[in-house]
């Protein structure tokens, strides 16, 4: 007790009075209050003012617009430009359709449409904002129902004909371009094809007539186009270019580059030219790179500059791209950690948009029969698929992405080395589990495909 009246003393005297509730206490605490009043005022003030100024707001530049798919005729799909803002093609690019550029050089208003070949049940329309270049996806659609097309063309070895080749992944065999309608869908060849050399995937209408083709140079050396209806067109033939048309260990693409019409993009013999053609037109030389072109894997903007760059592998099988200079020329760049392997075929991969950021990555199969994913032209790292049971591994040959199972995500699909039986394989939930699963048929059966033209 005389310890604790001792302090209280000391602190008495302190304050100069006697008693508790002494004057400094008492006036400590208006004091204080005051304070957290202030404070708290402080606050509330400034919350006020960022809503009152739109401070707190994290709203989208992108531009506001209502958009549909609607089908068209001859089994088309428009984009319809419902209401709102008028869209600068230039700063849009579409996913999930044959051509990602079918807005650039136009602009878009309410009442306005542009027709698109959808690859996908899903169409995204992105939007770059021209100050940061930054994407926003404005709008993703579904696509409506088409009528089935006729497809006599098409023998299916017991199975329904195919509708069309929209969304199918091809191979080859013997009979010709092998097309596959998805897990567990319908096969069947396509008719009129022959013997096929090389393929590429049909992203492109380059008949004009509505529907798109998949590309293809014979034995013979003779670059055509072929449709669900076996309607086949020569591009193409070894006598238009020097040094003829390569047929072997190749991959090749359509699409519109660098303001050309829907062309196929080839190469020749020598590896030291490539070329594209269009129907009824002469081949056009496109670059004479020199570290040479073997194979060709796609168009599209893989260094997110907002043109779209033509990727090639060179005649070492390294991937590179040839970006427009802007003054009629061109430059070619290496995309770091794209090597293709080659065996009986070359692994040149193909573009592909898998993280759904509007970028597409380029995908290879490797010297050691693994997938690799560089997003290096855009900024991004390099992901490797080892596949390291033999029955897995990827042959040496050209790869693809595809919807194949309907999740409206793309796939990675490719062929099996000879170890592993030549059977079309794809990789489920690409960047994540990475799944890797059998491309069956509609009997239950693996598909069975080329290790030199592989799957595109």
């Amino acid at each position: 007790m005389t310890s604790r009246r001792s302090r209280t003393g000391l602190s008495c005297g302190r304050s100069g009075a006697g008693a508790p509730g002494s004057f400094a206490e008492r006036g400590l605490s208006p004091v204080v209050g005051a304070v957290l009043l202030i404070a708290v005022a402080v606050v509330l003030a400034a919350v006020a003012g960022s809503l009152f100024l739109g401070l707190g707001d994290e709203s989208s530049p992108a531009p506001s617009v209502s958009l549909d798919l609607e089908p068209a005729p001859a089994d088309a799909t428009a984009l319809v430009h419902d209401q709102g803002a008028v869209l600068d093609g230039d700063r849009i690019r579409l996913r999930g359709v044959a051509d990602a550029d079918a807005l650039v050089g136009r602009d878009l208003a309410a009442g306005q449409s542009v027709t698109v070949a959808p690859t996908r049940d899903t169409v995204t329309v992105v939007w770059f904002d021209p100050d940061s270049e930054a994407s926003y996806t404005i709008a993703e659609l579904d696509v409506p129902e088409r009528a089935n097309s006729a497809s006599g063309g098409l023998s299916s070895g017991g199975s329904d004909a195919l509708d069309s080749l929209a969304g199918d992944v091809f191979t080859t065999n013997a009979s010709g371009i092998l097309a596959i309608e998805g897990d567990g869908g319908d096969v069947g060849v396509v008719a009129n094809t022959g013997a096929v050399a090389a393929t590429g995937s049909a992203t492109t209408d380059i008949t004009g007539d509505g529907d798109r083709d998949v590309p293809f140079v014979d034995t013979g050396g003779t670059v055509a186009v072929a449709d669900a209806s076996g309607d086949v067109t020569t591009v193409a033939q070894s006598t238009d270019i020097p040094g003829s048309i390569e047929t072997s260990k190749t991959r090749l693409a359509t699409g519109s580059w660098d303001g050309s019409p829907a062309s196929v993009f080839f190469v020749n013999e020598n590896h030291d030219r490539l070329y594209r053609a269009a129907p009824g037109g002469s081949p056009v030389q496109v670059a004479a790179p020199g570290d040479g072109v073997q194979a060709v894997l796609g168009i599209g903007d893989i260094d997110a500059d907002g043109t779209d760059e033509l990727v090639f592998a060179d005649a070492s099988q390294q991937v590179r791209y040839v970006d427009p200079d802007g003054t009629g020329g061109t430059d070619v760049e290496v995309v770091a950690n794209a090597q293709a392997g080659s065996n009986n075929g070359v692994g040149a991969g193909t573009l592909a948009d898998l993280d759904g950021d509007g970028t597409p990555a380029v995908v290879v199969a490797d010297g050691s029969n693994d997938l690799v994913i560089s997003r290096e032209a855009s900024g991004g790292g390099t992901e490797t698929i080892a596949l390291t049971v033999e029955a897995d591994e990827a042959a040496k040959a050209p790869l693809t992405a595809a919807d194949v199972d309907g999740d409206s995500t793309p796939e990675l699909v490719y062929v099996t080395s000879d170890d592993g039986g030549r059977v079309v394989r794809y990789v489920d939930d690409v960047g994540g589990a990475n799944t890797l699963r059998v491309l069956n048929d509609d009997d239950g059966d693996a598909v069975v495909g080329s290790d030199e033209t592989g799957a595109t």
